[in-house]
């Protein structure tokens, strides 16, 4: 009955590919939807991250790329002021995405035009202004010139782990109650600075699962132009249901542009290219799957150094996808074997390859098929198991 089912779909989809190709428009929309894919992957992200000297500006800078002060991609952490020129890092994962850690801002003879002239202002698309006791004139008025000029900044007061711990030694300790009176000080701050209606995002680098760190990434997201949300969705950290959501819906975008390319390729009347061709395709998707939803070695021990949690206790909860470190070309081949369907159209394709209208559109609609329907199977298992990750460590 299953096969029947999928001998259909191919059919289907055979006729209506068939119909636009002598329309001549297949070649045009997989080539557009090649570009597009290449621009997803390729459109940079810059954050501007500034502050305080010692507030935190470099361990905040690790931690929203889920990189551990210690890590070789590490920036510089230290209580003196380490950053005299503007610095890129770049997220581990996601290369595209880069945060900017920037020169302190305490100086005595600070001007906030002179300094956005300094660290060249028009490459951020966000600046994110760190502090860790209080906000002084300083952050006041460079928000307010970032603001003039048209960008987006985000006060962080970082370090609120530090303060809770301090506050759990007094009687009666709630910590709603503390962390209300501290967001309350932050904004009376900022107020008689100048900026009544300023947000604040009370974060702990050291634990970024807690307080306002997941809802930073995820307003920053929602803020961003539409061409450049879904690089910071995608490259965040699962702490909610609706993370997760969106960062499935997306990727359910992703597969039927990966599968248009797939179709292209199966359109190359030549035995054994569009076969070779798919599996590459596949082993570049799944991995990137694994890096969107954290199914990885690297992210795994972050989030356990992050949590308190034992790596192999968040590892046991994948049930259903590999590691990304072992997904290659054979394990995509193993895993399409087990497909009946594949096998099937497979074998139809290299028989037509030798006929060549007829061989390039069956090649293709059986490339996009086929590449399609697995990695929608694939998804929804890295979903389930990124589920299971979060139920772990959130518990």
């Amino acid at each position: 009955m299953g096969n029947i089912i999928v001998k259909d779909i191919v059919r289907r989809d055979f006729e209506d590919l068939k119909r636009d190709l002598n329309q001549g428009n297949i070649p045009k929309v997989a080539a557009e939807y090649k570009e597009r894919l290449n621009k997803m992957e390729n459109l940079p992200l810059n954050i501007a991250v500034t502050g305080q000297t010692g507030s935190g500006k470099s361990s905040f800078v690790n931690a929203f790329r889920d990189v551990r002060d210690d890590d070789d991609e590490a920036a510089k952490v230290g209580s003196v002021e380490g950053t005299m020129e503007p610095k890129a890092y770049a997220h581990p994962c996601f290369p595209n995405m880069k945060l900017w850690d920037l020169p302190g801002i305490g100086t005595p003879k600070f001007q906030a035009m002179e300094y956005l002239k300094k660290v060249q202002f028009e490459k951020y698309d966000v600046f994110i202004i760190v502090i860790s006791n209080r906000f002084t004139e300083n952050e006041a008025m460079l928000a307010k010139e970032i603001q003039r000029m048209g960008r987006k900044f985000y006060f962080v007061c970082s370090k609120i782990d530090a303060s809770i711990q301090g506050e759990k030694r007094k009687k009666n300790f709630n910590m709603e109650k503390t962390l209300e009176t501290i967001r309350n000080y932050c904004k009376d701050n900022l107020k008689s600075l100048g900026e009544p209606s300023a947000r604040v995002f009370l974060i702990s680098s050291w634990e970024v699962h807690m307080y306002d760190f997941p809802l930073l990434q995820k307003t920053i997201a929602a803020e961003l132009p539409d061409h450049k949300k879904n690089i910071l969705t995608l490259s965040v950290y699962i702490f909610s249901e609706d993370q997760l959501m969106r960062k499935k819906e997306i990727l359910e975008a992703y597969i039927k542009k990966v599968a248009w390319v797939s179709f292209a390729c199966g359109l190359v009347p030549v035995p054994g290219v569009s076969m070779a061709c798919d599996i590459g395709i596949l082993v570049d998707a799944l991995k990137f799957f694994c890096k969107v939803f954290g199914l990885d070695d690297r992210s795994l021990r972050f989030l356990a150094a992050q949590t308190g949690k034992e790596f192999e206790e968040l590892k046991s909860a994948i049930k259903k996808t590999p590691l990304g470190r072992a997904i290659d070309a054979e394990l995509v081949f193993s895993l399409l074997m087990r497909s009946s369907a594949w096998v099937a159209v497979s074998i139809v394709e290299m028989a037509l390859d030798f006929i060549p209208v007829l061989g390039s559109v069956f090649g293709g609609a059986s490339s996009y098929v086929v590449t399609y329907r697995f990695l929608k199977s694939f998804l929804d298992d890295a979903v389930e198991d990124a589920q299971n990750v979060q139920a772990k460590f959130l518990k």
